[in-house]
């Protein structure tokens, strides 16, 4: 009998304990997580030494994090956590001189959109790009006597098929 109530109980703690942890059951839907600032390499080029922070904001966004002991830093972090893939991250450090901007430290992610989508994304994708090549280079059907191409019985404006 002992036993039986030390084996429930140590199931009933598995349970628990996997409940929280960082396990991917297989079939199970994740959602994407951004969080932060994402950062491109076309808002950097936008930055110019001697902006002001309001120019600068209004390129880069509002930062996330400006410490209070060191004003003259702004901190645009990123992370990305895909339901199917590896966690990205990101970190853009934007310093300031006399409120003026200076320099920035930190590179974009590159390749961004490789890193976050699943194999399953990425084989849809492929798919679809196939199906619209197969479309596009299929003969389109030949009129039949006394048509012209597009008088035959095909959709209207409405998208009801004319007789």
């Amino acid at each position: 009998m002992p036993y039986k109530a030390l084996i429930t109980a140590l199931a009933l703690l598995t349970l628990l304990v996997t409940g929280c942890s960082n396990l991917r059951f297989p079939g199970v839907y994740r959602i994407d997580i951004p969080q932060g600032n994402f950062v491109t390499e076309d808002m950097l080029a936008g930055l110019e030494p001697g902006m002001t922070e309001d120019q600068v904001r209004y390129v880069l966004g509002q930062p996330t994090l400006i410490d209070p002991f060191t004003p003259d830093t702004w901190f645009y972090p990123m992370v990305y956590r895909p339901g199917q893939g590896e966690k990205v991250q990101q970190r853009i450090v934007v310093h300031f001189e006399n409120e003026l901007y200076s320099h920035h430290e930190g590179d974009v992610i590159d390749d961004f959109r490789s890193k976050v989508t699943g194999q399953q994304d990425r084989d849809l994708e492929q798919q679809l790009r196939d199906q619209e090549r197969e479309a596009e280079t299929a003969p389109q059907p030949m009129p039949g006597p006394g048509q012209t191409p597009g008088s035959g019985p095909g959709p209207t404006e409405t998208g009801v098929p004319t007789m």
